[in-house]
């Protein structure tokens, strides 16, 4: 069965392995060919795109992501570990599609999967968009694994659109307990939505180790990735790295409206050029990890690290944190202050563990179904 996957794929860790991790579950469905279809230009500069880059973020962001693309070379360092990773690991097709010609992959797909990441949230992408495969033919299998909403309520105009885009699939699921239940609350009776986890859990911790590294001989450090805090949780971070005698490890965030000008000062060791594998790598050998990033923290639960969060502005943006930490057997993991993280108490990693296990057979077995209808 032909496969086409829509998802979000470059420029981000988390959105890469999501789609690297759903590659390697559909590796092991022998009738199941994929790939991933391909909604990037190959000349991302070109003016088309910085027109159509306005019209979404605003002219002020788009000349901010201009300038860093081009006058930043750190910036042009970390995205080629990224595209060098996607190269090597990710299977895409050779022709790019957009709205207006997407409707082409009907003669060469079977079926067509949606998922994961923020693909269905209203904010980030319109609910007639082709991240619900509004292009895809009746006759063609449509499933949905774990995309996110990432909004607490929609407009009757967003349910009656969201409701006719998915009443011919034959699988419906999503990655956050309150998107499933804002789902369910709007579909048909005949229709449920299934709460699954993200494809990076999905997987075996094998496929993780496989790729990242174990390093020796290395000072004790906290592993700090945030993506839109300002510098106040910064400072807390450098409170908490003195008091256990750590060293700060840090990949600075380079999408260009939200660089935040402390990162250029902040932490004892910068890694701008990181790849996905490295972003595994120093998850997985830190003492600690502070984050506000879903899948920095999923990473830190695979590799049972203690990890705190720093909340992001917004309630919504906070509902895939708090559905994780909560949902997987984790004490209070949202911090706000120093003082907070000194208050939280050690993982009971033995009882995540088995959480998870039973959450990852049944996830498994919503895609296993919906594959084979």
């Amino acid at each position: 069965m032909k496969t086409g996957i829509i998802t979000w794929w470059r420029n981000n860790y988390g959105s890469i392995l999501q789609a690297y991790a759903l590659q390697k579950v559909l590796d092991e469905f022998d009738d199941v060919d994929y790939e991933i279809i391909s909604q990037y230009d190959k000349n991302p500069a070109n003016a088309k795109n910085f027109f159509r880059k306005i019209r979404q973020i605003g002219f002020a962001n788009t000349l901010k992501r201009t300038f860093w693309r081009f006058m930043f070379p750190n910036l042009k360092k970390r995205t080629s570990a990224m595209q060098s990773f996607i190269s090597k690991n990710l299977k895409v097709s050779k022709k790019s599609y957009n709205s207006q010609n997407i409707s082409e992959t009907n003669k060469i797909y079977d079926a067509f999967i949606c998922g994961s990441d923020q693909i269905w949230n209203p904010n980030l992408t319109a609910t007639d968009s082709f991240y619900w495969l509004t292009f895809a033919e009746k006759s063609k299998k449509k499933i949905a694994y774990a995309p996110s909403i990432g909004v607490e309520k929609l407009s009757e105009d967003e349910q009656k659109i969201i409701r006719k885009n998915l009443s011919d699939f034959c699988g419906i699921s999503c990655r956050e307990l309150s998107g499933t239940k804002l789902l369910n609350s709007i579909l048909d009776e005949h229709q449920k939505c299934t709460k699954v986890v993200d494809p990076t859990l999905l997987v075996k911790k094998s496929v993780w180790d496989n790729i990242s590294k174990k390093f020796s001989n290395c000072k004790p450090y906290v592993f700090v990735y945030f993506l839109r805090c300002d510098k106040s949780p910064r400072k807390y971070v450098e409170k908490f790295a003195k008091e256990k005698n750590l060293e700060i490890v840090t990949f600075p965030f380079l999408e260009a409206e939200h660089i935040e000008k402390y990162d250029f000062r902040f932490g004892d060791k910068k890694i701008w050029d990181a790849s996905p594998e490295d972003f595994i790598s120093y998850i997985r050998n830190a003492d600690y990890v502070i984050t506000d990033s879903f899948h920095a923290s999923v990473f830190s639960i695979i590799y049972h690290k203690e990890f705190y969060v720093f909340p992001k502005k917004g309630k919504a943006q906070m509902q895939r944190l708090i559905s994780l930490i909560s949902e997987n057997g984790l004490n209070n993991r949202i911090v706000k202050s120093f003082e907070d993280i000194s208050a939280i108490k050690p993982a009971d990693w033995k009882k995540v563990d088995s959480i998870m296990a039973e959450s990852r057979q049944k996830s498994y077995d919503y895609l296993k179904k919906s594959l084979e209808k």
